[in-house]
């Protein structure tokens, strides 16, 4: 099996863990990548809003005979969505999901009615004219395309309020439920139907990314991000979740379940979900042959503490 990943960067255990049971090829617009040390073979490529980015990928997919296209990066999501055809002509399967599950997600104001519409739990969302004059307070505030935890703040007074609103582009404004964070790592079949669920805890999160982090066989979490997809599976005719998706939520004090956000791609802390028993590329073998596969029910509970390490060249 050839898996092709996009906007590679520094996602050096992702590509590890891929190559136990796979040939991984990356593509990426910088020279300097760390990761292209660790591909079986790394393409320089143009920027994803430039002409011709498509045309390279076709042409790659062509040449390298690749199974599987996983794009890293949400701005090329819907771009890639658009294009699915054209790489199933090339024998390439487009691992991502529909592209009406790609606007809601890649759209937190949209994440946000998917959750009010669908009576999923979820913190009470503002946007930019609508927060109250007698909001609670500690607020989160964010930026409604963000990526990540990239210009999240949390806000404790109205002072803070008044200059992060101008601040964060593109804000929304949510209230801040005390509790504890995790991540659930997922993985969908072409249909939709979920392989495996396994909730991640955030223990401390350093520049954006999980640094520290131990899976727990929460059962309520497993039970309630099951229902979600299904959910998301349901928003209209050949819609599906395809592939790996991230979703994050807080526990509170009350055992309840508050969703937070669902980005479908791999999750920077995924490699830990990989040695919990989530195996993606084994699984990605099994759907690439047609094979059964049985849903994943259990998994290890272990932590991952991640450190930097450096690459000479």
């Amino acid at each position: 099996m050839k898996i092709l990943l996009t906007a590679v960067g520094k996602r050096i255990q992702l590509i590890k863990k891929l190559k136990i049971a796979s040939s991984v090829i990356g593509t990426d617009a910088g020279d300097l990548v760390a990761a292209s040390c660790f591909l079986d073979k790394f393409y320089k490529v143009k920027k994803y809003y430039e002409d011709g980015y498509v045309e390279q990928l076709l042409d790659i997919c062509y040449k390298e005979k690749i199974d599987y296209l996983i794009p890293l990066y949400e701005k090329e999501f819907e771009l890639l969505c658009n294009c699915r055809e054209l790489f199933e002509r090339k024998g390439t399967k487009l691992l991502l999901s529909s592209k009406k599950i790609i606007e809601i997600c890649n759209d937190k104001s949209k994440t946000y009615e998917f959750f009010k519409a669908n009576n999923i739990c979820c913190p009470k969302t503002y946007f930019k004219e609508e927060v109250p004059d007698n909001v609670k307070f500690p607020l989160i505030i964010k930026p409604f395309d963000g990526m990540g935890s990239s210009n999240v703040f949390k806000i404790k007074n109205k002072k803070e309020l008044q200059f992060f609103i101008e601040y964060v582009e593109n804000p929304i404004v949510q209230e801040f439920i005390e509790g504890i964070e995790f991540t659930i790592d997922v993985l969908c079949d072409l249909k939709g139907n979920v392989i495996f669920s396994i909730p991640r805890e955030r223990i401390e999160v350093r520049a954006g990314e999980v640094s520290k982090s131990r899976t727990i066989k929460n059962e309520k979490i497993i039970r309630e991000v099951k229902e979600l997809c299904n959910k998301l599976n349901g928003i209209g005719e050949n819609e599906f979740l395809i592939g790996p998706l991230t979703i994050q939520c807080i526990l509170n004090k009350n055992n309840e379940v508050y969703f937070i956000e669902i980005n479908p791609r791999f999750g920077g802390g995924v490699p830990l979900s990989f040695e919990a028993g989530g195996n993606y590329a084994l699984y990605l073998n099994k759907m690439k042959n047609g094979e059964d596969i049985e849903p994943l029910e259990d998994f290890k509970e272990i932590t991952m503490l991640r450190y930097d390490e450096a690459i000479f060249i």
